[in-house]
């Protein structure tokens, strides 16, 4: 009768099976304790309240100082194109000046505007008087923000851009 049986199997004293399964060779205890921190540490995450653990690196406070912006596209179905020179208060207000071209026709601006900005640097403008409405995305140093407009007291726009700030910080 024919054995089936490895001919090269090798035989493992108990202390290398524990060093195989425990290879930096440190206790059950203190990897338990490690364990143990760890499972405690994440249950107190958990437990605090979601406007702590949601807290992004934005706030109004962001958007602050001089800008430059720039916003082209469509309105009412004829090129038109922006820039701006803008001053944000840091608090929710932004005022400045502008030029815009819309099908050739140029208009100098004044601007007023208040704005919000979520955890998560993306927020919304509205300008005074009502009618302007974007919606934006601001780079966390406040840097740079992305914009489009989502309602146009002039008619029906398809219009996007970007504002850069002036200074550093």
């Amino acid at each position: 009768m024919k054995s089936y049986a490895p001919t090269d199997m090798k035989i493992h004293r108990s202390s290398q099976l524990t060093n195989a399964a425990n290879p930096t060779g440190q206790s059950s205890r203190s990897c338990g304790m490690r364990a143990f921190v760890f499972a405690v540490l994440a249950l107190v995450a958990l437990a605090l309240p979601p406007a702590i653990r949601a807290q992004g690196p934005c706030s109004p406070a962001t958007l602050f100082g001089p800008y430059m912006s720039e916003q082209t596209g469509t309105l009412n179905s004829l090129p038109f194109t922006q820039v701006n020179h803008l001053i944000a208060d840091g608090v929710g207000g932004i005022t400045g000046t502008g030029t815009s071209v819309v099908n050739g026709v140029v208009s100098n601006l004044a601007i007023t505007a208040s704005y919000t900005i979520n955890s998560d640097c993306s927020g919304t403008l509205s300008s005074v008087p009502a009618g302007l409405s974007q919606n934006f995305v601001i780079k966390a140093d406040g840097s740079q923000v992305f914009f489009i407009v989502t309602a146009h007291p002039a008619g029906a726009a398809t219009v996007s851009g970007e504002a850069i700030r002036l200074n550093k910080r």
